[in-house]
This record gives structure tokens, sequence and C-alpha cells, in this order.
């Protein structure tokens, strides 16, 4: 798996008090990338370095730009994420909580303002901008919801929308930042399905941000743990052992298989 970004000795932080320090890790290009920590553990202040909009304190987030991908970056070369903002095509997909519903916008019009980004200030969309947002719907399964009102819509499917825009935008990296929060066992089960679907067939890297660990024991090929200043990284088989989680949280913990699947138990 070739690296598609890395972190290369970043120490993160705000007004030049550091958050998190020394972080040196990649992320492959296709993978299914998992970032794991209870609140205030540093993941909101990686999603923002690996967006490009918090600049390391030290180190560099660099990202790779395929042969031909972009006019201005040097073919197969690596650059900054902060100094050529754009140049790696994010799709973010936020906790569906931070969409007013009180708007009375389309499912359509919330998934074509993936492409606002493409368009240009001012522009109107055209043909390419209607195909994208309707095959986007399709990935998701909302084609047929296409005209309904977003306010109108389950958790699941509200969630699914904002995951449709996020791949009008053409992007090559999906962030999910809390994405199956506050959903029942179906909704969660039922998203995480969609995206490892999405990726093995666009072929997209996924970044999964969560303070479920168990949500991701099955999915993530690799996995960011976050706990108190530490951090483990490793493949989810690596990581999810009793003696890793045992040292990492302080507390005793089993991990047992049930019908094929891990489940981290305290």
């Amino acid at each position: 798996m070739n690296d598609l970004i890395r972190f290369d000795h970043v120490t993160l932080g705000y007004r030049r008090r550091a958050v998190l320090r020394e972080l040196r890790f990649a992320i492959g290009a296709g993978e299914f990338f998992g970032i794991v920590g209870a609140n205030g553990s540093g993941k909101t202040t990686i999603l923002r370095a690996l967006l490009g909009i918090l600049r390391p304190l030290s180190g560099n987030v660099l990202a790779r730009v395929e042969p031909g991908e972009s006019e201005s970056l040097p073919d197969g070369g690596w650059f900054d994420l902060c100094a050529s903002p754009g140049a790696l095509r994010f799709g973010y997909v936020p906790q569906r909580g931070f969409l007013d519903d009180i708007y009375p916008l389309r499912v359509f019009d919330i998934t074509m303002m993936g492409r606002y980004g493409a368009l240009g200030f001012l522009a109107r969309p055209g043909a390419r901008d209607r195909q994208l947002v309707e095959q986007s719907l399709a990935h998701v399964g909302l084609a047929e919801l296409a005209g309904r009102r977003y306010a109108d819509l389950s958790g699941g499917q509200k969630q699914r929308v904002l995951i449709a825009r996020a791949l009008a935008s053409e992007a090559r990296v999906l962030v999910l930042d809390e994405p199956t929060d506050g959903m029942d066992i179906e909704g969660r089960c039922g998203i995480l399905d969609l995206i490892c679907r999405l990726r093995t067939e666009l072929g997209v890297t996924v970044v999964f941000v969560t303070h479920h660990l168990n949500e991701l024991s099955n999915a993530a090929q690799r996995l960011l743990l976050l706990h108190e200043g530490t951090m483990q990284i490793g493949t989810a088989d690596e990581i999810l052992t009793s003696a890793v989680l045992e040292r990492v949280y302080g507390v005793p913990v089993r991990v047992e298989q049930f019908d094929g699947k891990r489940v981290v138990l305290t």
C-alpha cells in the first residue's frame, strides 16, 4: 500500500501550546484508517491539521500527488497540505447535528453543496454537476429521495446525504467525524457497511474518527488510538489485544470473538 498522507514529526497545538507532540504516522492510499479517542484526546486537532486548516507548531503534514493530477504541483511528488490547500480533494462528513434542520433544503440541494468548491464564486451548476450529485445519491442508496426535504429524513438517511455531499466533491479522501453518533445499533451498522462498500467500489481513502473503539474493531485496517496524551498506532490485530488496551487504559480488558467478529469488553 502506497502512502498518501504523512505526519512527519508533527507537533500540534493552539497559541504555541502543544496538544499532541511528535506525531509520526502515514495513511495509505485506499486505506480504511481509524482514529479513536475520548473527547479531548486530540482527534479534532488531528482532523484540522489533516484538512489543512491548522498549521503544525513543528513538523509537516504531507500528501502525495499522483502523476498528472495537478498542474501546479510536481508529478508524483509530496506537498505540504497547509501550503497547498485543495491540492488533495477531501470530502468532509461532519456529525449530522451540525446541519440545521430548519432550512427547507432538499436532499439534492444539500448534496450539490459538495460541488461548490469546484464551481467557483457565483457559478451555476451545470449538467456534469447535476450528474455527479445524482451518482453520489445513488451510491448511498438515496436516489429516489432527491426531492425530499432533509429535515424529513431519519437520522441514518441524513448521514447518508452528508456522505453523498462529500462524494459529489470527487474526493480522494473521505474524512468522517463521529458519523454514527447518536444512532442505534442498526443505524451504526448500516453506515459502517456503506463506508466499507464505498471504499471498495470507489477506491477512496477513508479516515474515520470516533470515540467508540468497538465501532472500528472489525472495519478499520489500521488504528490510531489516542488516550491522555499517548498514541498507539498499528493494525487492528496489533492494537486490539488485551495487553495493549490494558496498558493504554489502565483497566482490565478482554478481546473476544463472537460469530467471527472482534469485540472489546471492559
